[in-house]
């Protein structure tokens, strides 16, 4: 009877622990949900989110220029795994899907900031973004789908924020009702 009651325990306690949730990243594009890594996960989260992502259409990298401009394509580009574009709505009929891979949205990051630094850009990108993923539409992702904006030296304490992978940065959403 010991056996078995001894046995039971480990086995529960074995159980239980295989049922503990990883820790909860409080910082970096870790922070900001579970990581999207496939265009067919984030076309699905966007249809579960905004209800619709129809016309995907997957793009070739030199479209970028035509889509986004010259110097905003010139700094994603190096760091895009895969892109496309759905129609959400009338009022977001094209929408640009971004996927990084591995540490791309890192190493984005701190190509970003370093342009900031230096002077040759003056602001953070117009995109959304998540984990592992922006969307072109920043309204559309930080108001309907509760992305996050990517800002370096940016100081607004009534904006929620999440401190990004590069210090000095945040990935701040003014829309988030928890200010």
């Amino acid at each position: 009877m010991r056996r078995l009651a001894t046995a039971f325990l480990i086995t529960a306690g074995l159980l239980g622990g295989c049922s503990v949730a990883p820790p909860q990243a409080i910082s970096g594009a870790d922070a900001l949900g579970a990581r999207l890594t496939t265009m067919d996960e984030l076309v699905d989260w966007i249809d579960d989110m905004a209800g619709d992502c129809t016309d995907v259409t997957n793009r070739d990298i030199g479209e970028l220029n035509s889509f986004v401009g010259p110097e905003a394509a010139a700094r994603f580009a190096p760091y895009v795994a895969e892109w496309a574009t759905c129609r959400v709505s009338p009022e977001f009929p094209m929408v640009g899907l971004i996927l990084f891979s591995g540490d791309q949205q890192r190493k984005f990051q701190e190509s970003w900031h370093a342009a900031m630094t230096a002077g040759e850009i003056d602001d953070g990108p117009t995109f959304a973004f998540g984990n592992g993923f922006a969307v072109s539409q920043g309204y559309l992702g930080t108001a309907k789908l509760g992305l996050f904006y990517f800002r370096c030296d940016y100081l607004d304490p009534k904006v929620h924020q999440i401190a990004a992978d590069v210090e000095g940065c945040v990935f701040a959403n003014p829309e988030h009702m928890n200010h």
